[in-house]
């Protein structure tokens, strides 16, 4: 095979490359985390907006773990995926994580979303703690690899500040065989980085991919912000990815923002395509 060939059939594999799918965090509904019932009707309207899949904090489903057969099955009549359970590292290092992660992969989770604090709100951290990070994210990827779930780290802003410098040195010092993305790009422009530049580089690290957008510092529904999604879409399509595209209304509040959901799918399909 001369270049040009493998050029052009390194082309077509592109094109011939299943779109992202597109699911929704649940936070942008004000649920309980007693409440169940409550979680199964917010998938079910989030189904009929046309999100494939969800994710939520843990603490929405961790009451289920003792009944994880029959809640797994409420969630797949539904026809809904089970992105992942939202955690973080400060939890993780101070309970039963491998519980938790048993739990999750019972209840036919993909993977944790697992957040942590940025090193430097400037992106100016020392070597040392980056590799420490990197490591703690070794070790709880392998506690996830050990129940079938993919670890997938969650940043904020100051993981995309100074350029990007958090997040690619994570991408460096951490193992790729274990520690996937779910890339906040929100909060990545929102820290004055470059998602798009993130996802052509590690595409394939990225599990999923958070869009919202902010006014200031107050979330707004997407198409309102201050920043849109435009470079990170022609990111996604140069680069072939067919991960997860999350809609993550909060709302800036903890009640949510359940009216923008359904325009925040319609903004989707128009600048994504999906």
């Amino acid at each position: 095979m001369n270049r040009r060939q493998f050029l052009i059939g390194g082309a077509a594999l592109l094109t011939a490359a299943s779109p992202p799918k597109v699911g929704c965090q649940t936070n942008g509904y004000p649920l309980k985390p007693d409440d169940f019932p409550e979680l199964l009707r917010t998938l079910d309207k989030l189904k009929s907006i046309g999100y494939t899949g969800f994710e939520c904090n843990t603490r929405f489903v961790e009451g289920q773990f003792g009944r994880a057969a029959e809640a797994r099955r409420q969630i797949e009549k539904i026809g809904v995926e089970f992105i992942g359970g939202h955690y973080s590292m400060k939890q993780a290092q101070a309970d039963t994580f491998p519980q938790v992660a048993a739990g999750l992969a019972a209840l036919g989770a993909r993977s944790v979303v697992m957040s942590g604090s940025g090193l430097s709100p400037q992106g100016r951290f020392e070597k040392d703690a980056a590799l420490k990070k990197a490591s703690e994210l070794d070790v709880m990827a392998n506690i996830c690899r050990s129940k079938g779930l993919r670890l997938a780290y969650h940043n904020h802003n100051p993981e995309f500040a100074n350029h990007n410098a958090e997040i690619e040195a994570l991408a460096l010092l951490t193992d790729p065989k274990l520690v996937d993305f779910l890339m906040d790009a929100g909060h990545g422009y929102l820290g004055r980085g470059d998602p798009a530049e993130f996802m052509t580089k590690h595409s394939y690290r990225i599990l999923g991919c958070h869009v919202k957008t902010f006014k200031g510092q107050q979330q707004v529904p997407l198409g309102q912000g201050d920043f849109g999604f435009e470079a990170l879409a022609d990111a996604i399509k140069k680069t072939g990815w067919s991960g997860w595209l999350i809609d993550e209304e909060g709302g800036g509040t903890r009640q949510g923002n359940t009216a923008a959901i359904e325009a925040d799918r319609q903004y989707i399909r128009r600048v994504f395509g999906v």
